[in-house]
Parts: structure tokens; sequence; C-alpha cells
């Protein structure tokens, strides 16, 4: 009978270290969303200056380069990622066989 109680008060230990880890887990990555978001809203900024920027020199521009005018047919597509993150990878990939947006 005594063996059998300190089994179950072992059960019980190990199940309440277990909570106390878990909870400590939820607290830690709640901390990390809330840096995270935190960084997103700071980014807004920043953001909309590139997306001005670019935009302005895709606009106002006199020159006939590539980067600045419209294909008429789009077969490739890429995603420009302005990040502080080494190693980000940016790929360029065929696009499906949809037209262009007009």
């Amino acid at each position: 009978m005594a063996a059998q109680l300190r089994v179950y008060r072992q059960k019980i230990k190990s199940a309440q270290t277990t909570k106390k880890i878990t909870r400590a887990m939820e607290l830690i990555s709640a901390s990390r969303i809330q840096k995270a978001q935190a960084r997103v809203a700071a980014s807004g900024p920043y953001s909309r200056a590139v997306t001005r920027a670019v935009s302005a020199v895709a606009t106002y521009s006199n020159v006939d380069h590539i980067l600045t005018t419209e294909p008429e047919t789009i077969t490739r597509a890429a995603v420009v990622l302005f990040t502080p993150i080494a190693g980000s990878l940016v790929r360029s990939a065929p696009t499906s066989s949809a037209s262009p947006a007009s």
C-alpha cells in the first residue's frame, strides 16, 4: 500500500512539474509574440517610405528600363524582402498561365 502511495505521489509531482514547465513556455512565447508585434508596428514608417520611394522612381522616371516598365506578358514574378534576417532567401518563380491583371 505504501509503495502504491509513493507511485501516486510521484506521478502527481511529475504532472505538477510538467504543468509549471508548460506555463513557463507559454509566458516565453507570449513575450516573443509581443516583441514581434512591436517590431512589425515599428517597421510601418520604414515600409511606407520604401514604398513611396520605389513608386516615385517607377512613376516619374523617364528612363525606359526593364524594372520601371510593365512588360506585355508576365512570365516570372519575384518578391523582394527588406529584412534584417541574415540568410533570407528570395526566389523568382515562374507564374501560372494566368494573364496579368489589367
